[in-house]
């Protein structure tokens, strides 16, 4: 039977081949565990080339724009923190069996992953060079955010988004827990205290601190009669 255009544009064939068939799966749960993981490769690739958006709009001062790719890349993570909860459903015993035929990959090695980790500078780069252009900083947009309320949507879309890989982070590390337990060290013999560390690390620090700004403004004082 002759493929369909809709089958042709999505190269569904070549897309469903990319599956170990079943005759090959070390466990029936394979072909769900392989599926979520090139998932999120694929939300990652798109994540990423909503950051290269970003930043030419940025540097382009089209802040709506630039905004609307970071709500996006937000949208993608907060999907990719769910769908792990598929990964959820799988028994330890299941994922065991489907380790044997992992030799010593690890999902540290995502190239996606590792892809949004080093572009993240990127959006942190491009954000800094627009409040030079438009003479404000962090600071400013937290104590006073009518400065400019572009800026400080595009400052709250980088917490949202920084937010949200957190959780994913979480989601995964609390998935590992599960799964393999807390002592059992990773195929890379990692320990659960790396993912731990890495959960806690954010792509904006900056951002973050800001907020510490406000305290001095409104520290504890004498209590007032």
């Amino acid at each position: 039977m002759p493929l369909t255009e809709y089958e042709r544009y999505l190269r569904v064939p070549e897309l469903l081949s990319l599956q170990k068939p079943e005759e090959t799966r070390t466990h029936e749960d394979e072909l769900l565990f392989q599926s979520v993981h090139q998932v999120e490769e694929l939300w990652m690739k798109c994540a990423d080339e909503e950051i290269t958006k970003f930043v030419a709009q940025i540097d382009r001062d089209e802040l709506e724009g630039a905004r609307a790719a970071l709500h996006r890349i937000y949208v993608f993570e907060k999907l990719m923190a769910e769908q792990m909860r598929l990964l959820e459903t799988m028994a330890p015993l299941a994922y065991f069996s489907i380790r044997k035929g992992l030799g010593h990959g690890s999902g540290l090695e995502s190239p996606g992953f590792n892809r949004l980790l080093r572009n993240s500078k990127k959006v942190v780069e491009a954000f800094e060079r627009a409040c030079e252009r438009r003479k404000v900083t962090p600071e400013d947009l937290v104590r006073d955010p009518q400065k400019d309320r572009s800026m400080w949507a595009i400052a709250e879309a980088m917490l949202d988004i920084d937010d949200a890989f957190q959780n994913f982070r979480f989601r995964h590390l609390q998935l590992v827990k599960r799964i393999i337990g807390a002592g059992t060290p990773s195929l890379k013999g990692n320990p659960i205290e790396l993912l731990e560390n890495n959960a806690k690390k954010m792509f904006f620090p900056t951002i973050w601190r800001a907020r510490e700004a406000l305290f001095s403004d409104f520290a504890p004082g004498e209590l007032k009669t």
